[in-house]
């Protein structure tokens, strides 16, 4: 088991929500700075333009990053494009 806190707001700290969940896997990853870390992995749900898959996520402390979350690539193959030259095309969400 992992126990975790996630910020489900950006730019906000104070509020978070607890979860407890098995632990999956444990992966060594290299972040873009080319520090590698064991990182634990978890397996969750993703919900995304109305479409819900399972995707396997590595947690690590992203709380004075710009983006809590980052979506790796084999989360969106098979169903998404991503354009770089445009932003929030689905939708900014409900933060929640």
């Amino acid at each position: 088991m992992v126990r975790f806190y996630v910020h489900p707001f950006q730019r906000n700290n104070r509020d978070r929500i607890g979860a407890e969940v098995e632990m999956f896997d444990r992966r060594m990853v290299r972040s873009s700075s080319g520090d590698a870390k064991m990182r634990p992995v978890i397996l969750t749900e993703l919900m995304l333009m109305g479409q819900r898959r399972s995707i396997e996520l590595t947690l690590i402390d992203r709380s004075t990053m710009g983006f809590r979350m980052l979506l790796g690539r084999e989360a969106i193959r098979g169903g998404y494009v991503v354009d770089p030259n445009r932003s929030y095309l689905a939708g900014k969400g409900s933060g929640r």
